[in-house]
């Protein structure tokens, strides 16, 4: 009898050490779905993407973690899987240009943080250029060519601030909504009004007011999943007025 108890108590310890096992395995797995989420809202970071021709721009424009990012990578793959590779640093204005085919990019960002921590914070497929790529190829691929063909969507030229007047303005965007925020400059106390305009590719306009405390903000809901153009107006109290911001947003599909 006293045979089985040990036998048991044999039993039971083995189970409880494969037990112990399993759950200290688990605990070693990596989280890899971090890697494709959008970071917490304190390390929030922005990337503007122009396009021109076979070319797209990537331009640093700042974000709550700003002060904790190392940097951003960025890669461009063509339809033919031919990549394009760069890197910005956390200094807004930053730019790295990325060589495509203007034919349906993929262009990602992947932002490393000090904390150890990354986010893809941008997927987005970028238009196909008429001119460059086959017309049918442009009109069956890709649904935001009509959209962008919108004269609505040309931007204004634009007025350079002096810069003992500057005024700063960040634009964050992603599925749904575009989000702009004050950023400051030396013309901060000097504002009067900043008037922030968002145009649809249908010519609808929606205007409202940005205040002058660093971190304020006004959003707006995009009319489309492919583009929105938004423009900036401020008068200052010296009586003098400028269009100082005028881009066409393009809404990140993830």
């Amino acid at each position: 009898m006293r045979t089985w108890k040990w036998v048991l108590c044999g039993v039971l310890l083995i189970v409880l050490l494969t037990g112990f096992q399993s759950v200290a395995c688990e605990t070693t797995i990596p989280a890899e779905a971090d890697k494709t989420q959008q970071p917490p809202a304190n390390l929030s970071v922005s990337v503007q993407l122009n396009q021109e021709g076979t070319f797209t721009t990537a331009i640093f424009r700042g974000g709550f973690g700003q002060t904790l990012l190392k940097n951003i990578k960025m890669e461009l793959t063509t339809p033919e899987g031919e990549k394009s590779v760069g890197e910005l640093t956390n200094v807004i204005g930053d730019s790295v240009v990325l060589k495509g085919s203007g034919c349906g990019d993929m262009v990602t960002g992947t932002a490393y943080f000090m904390n150890g921590m990354s986010y893809v914070i941008l997927n987005e497929k970028m238009q196909y250029i008429v001119g460059i790529c086959p017309v049918d190829k442009a009109h069956v691929s890709d649904p935001c060519a009509e959209i962008a063909a919108s004269p609505s969507l040309k931007p204004d030229q634009i007025q350079e601030i002096p810069a003992n007047k500057s005024v700063i303005i960040q634009t964050n965007v992603d599925v749904s909504l575009i989000e702009v925020m004050f950023r400051g400059g030396f013309g901060q106390n000097l504002i009067k009004n900043l008037d922030i305009t968002r145009v649809g590719p249908d010519g609808s306009q929606e205007t409202k007011k940005l205040g002058n405390q660093v971190g304020d903000q006004v959003t707006f809901t995009a009319t489309n999943n492919c583009m929105d153009r938004v423009y900036a107006d401020v008068s200052l109290i010296d009586g003098t007025m400028y269009h100082f911001y005028d881009e066409v947003i393009h809404i990140s599909r993830l």
